[in-house]
């Protein structure tokens, strides 16, 4: 019998019966049903924890059951909808001649029990830099609101909530930090891919890029703003499709070369210890508690701090102002990014600074950069 302290432990619980199929214990004195609930919604993980909670003799109240069933169908129906938007989407890409990449949730999902149990917050594709503008006129004549994010990136939304990203890179770069680490360690994603036999526009990456793009990804966002409990779930399913089957000599060549070995080992140690039940001797309590606290999409607040705690060392006051500096007036990079426009026009740094303001001047968000303001003040 295992004894649950936080409502968080018995979340993680759920899941783990739900994964190995195992009856769950019942909810101990002390943990709330609704809290639990919650907190598997904000991880995007309360449907998978759902299939536990069905098996237990003294279920929730029938408020906080009824809205765990809700959110467990709606887990169904998303999946179902996203599946046969991804479906038509990828074969108007295909017809106009536009080769993808998929390296993120529609892959990873195929690891799961079942793909409902695997939420996804949108679809991605990776496709070649030269087709982003012919992508945005067809997703915009299907309906969809686009925007450019970054130069070589969409987002597009529709009214029926659905939304999907493309890609042209793996990570982009100047993104995460001014080291670059990521898209240093892994680029060009057709590099390392092949097409399928279905469809020579469709392109597989091979076992071991894949897995290592989904560690890097994961490690990102545990680095940047933190990740969430369901990412760790991810890394379990990948551990156990890819176990032997990947070059563990090149992925630990570029774990140790580009410096992410202590995320990947804590966050490898965390997965170990809640869906392997192995005891861990490194102190993962930190990692937990930015786990937990950051929900399915890391949190502003976490973001704010490790960007100050890399700089630690030259002084708090230092990386405070220079943290602020920053988001008044950024690098000129991050605006070619946000404005694509100015490289293309080769603006200067000054004349990126101004074209900005006048751009944010009438849509800026001053509660936003209150409340960022006082978590870099705030922030240790």
């Amino acid at each position: 019998m295992f004894e649950f302290k936080y409502d968080y432990e018995y979340l993680i619980h759920l899941i783990y019966c739900a994964v190995f199929d195992v009856q769950p214990q019942e909810k101990p004195e002390g943990i709330s049903f609704r809290n639990v609930f919650e907190l598997g919604r904000e991880h995007e993980v309360a449907n998978i924890a759902f299939l536990s909670i069905e098996k237990l003799e003294t279920k929730p109240g029938d408020d906080v059951y009824n809205d765990w069933k809700i959110f467990y169908y709606f887990s169904v129906e998303r999946d179902m909808k996203q599946e046969l938007e991804y479906g038509e989407v990828l074969d108007m890409l295909h017809k106009n001649g536009i080769r993808t990449l998929e390296a993120q949730g529609t892959v990873t999902k195929t690891l799961y029990p079942a793909s409902e149990l695997r939420m996804m917050s949108d679809i991605d594709f990776i496709i070649d830099p030269e087709n982003v503008e012919k992508v945005k006129e067809l997703m915009t004549d299907r309906g969809y609101n686009v925007d450019r994010p970054q130069e070589f990136e969409l987002d597009a939304f529709n009214g029926n909530k659905m939304e999907i990203e493309f890609h042209s890179e793996f990570f982009t770069r100047y993104m995460y930090n001014r080291e670059e680490r990521y898209y240093r360690a892994i680029n060009k994603p057709f590099d390392h891919a092949e097409p399928s036999e279905e469809d020579g526009l469709k392109y597989v990456l091979s076992d071991t890029y894949f897995y290592l793009y989904s560690l890097l990804h994961i490690i990102k966002h545990f680095e940047v703003a933190g990740c969430g409990i369901r990412r760790i779930l991810d890394l379990y399913f990948l551990k156990k499709a890819y176990a032997g089957k990947v070059d563990g000599e090149l992925i630990d060549r570029v774990i140790d070369e580009n410096g992410f070995r202590e995320s990947y080992d804590t966050l490898f140690a965390v997965e170990a210890l809640w869906f392997e039940n192995e005891p861990t001797e490194l102190d993962v309590s930190a990692a937990i508690n930015d786990i937990i606290n950051s929900g399915n999409h890391g949190a502003a607040s976490i973001q704010t701090r490790n960007e100050i705690r890399k700089d630690r060392g030259k002084g708090e006051r230092f990386v405070k102002l220079k943290k602020l500096r920053a988001f008044i007036f950024p690098r000129k990079e991050y605006i070619y990014l946000e404005f694509p426009e100015c490289r293309e026009r080769g603006y200067s740094t000054f004349a990126c600074q101004i074209y900005r303001i006048f751009k944010k001047l009438f849509r800026f968000n001053f509660s936003h950069a209150k409340r960022y303001i006082k978590t870099i003040m705030k922030s240790d």
